[in-house]
């Protein structure tokens, strides 16, 4: 089970950070092309995926998976339940990913006003490459939000 935080806005500081390290399966890609009909040969294919990437040796995650799986950040971790997404921008990646390659996100908060919080998010690979960079905005929990979830935790 994911550990879940809930964190508000009067919480949360401009300049702080958070990084999730993520790896997607094969299976994970089967289930999110399955889920979003996404029936792109290049996440299911590995000729194909080397036609469209020369030199990739495997199926290429999509971009979707990964931008979803920040977003269930966004919703479980940091800043965590009771979170809204109300945007994510993301750039294009520059490089495919694929199935069993690290994949580390690092957001930072850049604005906090009236529960809004103002993410930029990096997207790297394991030796520090680019891979893409998004801009985000979410509303953080409120307080009595914190503490239902406190209560729903038993503390």
């Amino acid at each position: 089970m994911t550990k879940t935080d809930c964190l508000t806005a009067a919480m949360l500081a401009v300049g702080q950070c958070y990084t999730a390290h993520l790896r997607f399966s094969r299976a994970q890609v089967d289930a999110y092309c399955a889920l979003t009909g996404d029936a792109n040969a290049i996440h299911r294919d590995v000729e194909a995926a080397s036609q469209r990437f020369p030199g990739v040796t495997d199926i290429v995650v999509p971009g979707g998976l990964i931008q979803t799986t920040i977003s269930g950040i966004f919703g479980t971790t940091f800043p965590g339940d009771g979170s809204l997404g109300l945007s994510f921008v993301p750039e294009r990646f520059r490089k495919p990913v694929l199935p069993g390659e690290e994949v580390i996100v690092n957001f930072e908060i850049t604005r906090i006003k009236n529960g809004l919080v103002d993410f930029d998010i990096a997207v790297t690979d394991a030796e520090g490459g680019r891979l893409t960079t998004a801009k985000a905005r979410v509303v953080a929990p409120d307080a009595a939000y914190r503490a239902w979830w406190e209560d729903q935790q038993g503390g």
